[in-house]
């Protein structure tokens, strides 16, 4: 039998912290230990965790000062049994179903050093919105083929609704940059350097919740645009290195990275002023990297009109395009969604 450590970072997580944990203790596969990082919480988080390690051993609480997810998840890395053969990750507010880790022993039984399985969105209209690509098990030279449909389908965004093995983890010394936006798929493609074999598995077991106040707009983060940039550099390796003769889905990811980025401005979390926000647009648009990815935009017709505004350089006609955008975030939720989780 494999032993599974799931890693799940919890800062202020008391409204659904227990369930989310309860969806983990109920799974069918029962060999595996969950280190749930209280990431310096200030609320009943850290009681939470230690009633239900007191009700089950397989839960652990590790207790922090607050630095964010990626320390967080970084600080359990470091702390892996030596027997962890596989590692998943867990937000706190999030569900598994109950046989998700035996479905993804699934893709580590063929050799798979990281499966990847699909993922549901509930939102906040009680609706759902899954997203999955069929089976597949890629070695190093079948990955690159289907590396531009993996990205393009949201399927390399997130940490979670994937299955590590742990000495890829640990051969690598892979580790969580310490950002607050985008460490995820940065994570993600290191171990895609690194991996010789992986396998896709098209069910949705992992159900990622929207809540009430949640925003369909990221928070700003003043660090954002550098982590698009830093991300699309990290693609255009891996292209090469798995022999990608055409990037026109890694552009099309990048550009909707910077249009989030451009419509963080215009999120209430924003604190710079109106002159500032010139300023960082005036900065963005100035970017060679930018300009030159945004030519031959795919993804249609809205891709197509946004990259056009960027590539004009125009602070003013940008400023207006992606307020608008914002607008629509908070008056047509749906909408909304539907052009931001546009395949």
């Amino acid at each position: 039998m494999a032993k599974i450590t799931l890693i799940m970072p919890a800062y202020n997580a008391e409204a659904w912290l227990a369930e989310s944990i309860r969806s983990v203790l109920e799974q069918s596969f029962r060999d595996f230990t969950l280190l749930a990082v209280d990431d310096g919480s200030t609320d009943q988080t850290p009681a939470i965790l230690d009633a239900l390690a007191a009700e089950d051993p397989r839960v652990r609480p590790i207790h922090a000062v607050n630095g964010g997810p990626a320390k967080a998840r970084n600080l359990a890395l470091e702390q892996l049994d030596a027997d962890t053969e596989y590692v998943m990750f867990l937000d706190s507010d999030d569900h598994l179903l109950p046989d998700a880790l035996e479905y993804a022993l699934q893709g580590a039984a063929q050799g798979a050093e990281l499966t990847i399985f699909g993922f549901t969105i509930e939102e906040l209209g009680g609706g759902t919105r899954d997203y999955w690509e069929p089976a597949a098990l890629l070695d190093r030279e079948t990955l690159g083929a289907a590396l531009g449909q993996l990205y393009k389908a949201n399927l390399l965004n997130q940490v979670w609704g994937k299955l590590f093995a742990a000495r890829l983890l640990r051969e690598n010394t892979v580790r969580f940059p310490d950002y607050r936006w985008g460490e995820d798929r940065l994570f993600v493609f290191t171990c895609l350097e690194h991996c010789e074999r992986v396998c896709v598995l098209p069910e949705c077991k992992y159900r990622y919740v929207m809540h009430e106040g949640d925003s369909l707009i990221t928070r700003y983060y003043d660090k954002k645009f550098a982590v698009c940039l830093e991300t699309d550099g990290r693609m255009q390796e891996l292209c090469r290195r798995f022999g990608v003769k055409d990037d026109a889905d890694m552009r099309y990811m990048f550009l909707k990275s910077v249009f989030s980025c451009l419509t963080t401005l215009f999120s209430p979390t924003c604190p710079l002023r109106y002159g500032e926000k010139r300023d960082e647009v005036r900065r963005i648009l100035s970017n060679g990297q930018l300009q030159k990815r945004s030519r031959r935009a795919a993804g249609g017709l809205p891709t197509r009109v946004l990259a056009w505004v960027l590539r004009t350089g125009n602070v003013t006609l940008t400023m207006f395009c992606f307020r608008l955008l914002a607008w629509l975030g908070k008056a047509a939720p749906g909408l909304f969604m539907k052009i931001k989780h546009r395949k």
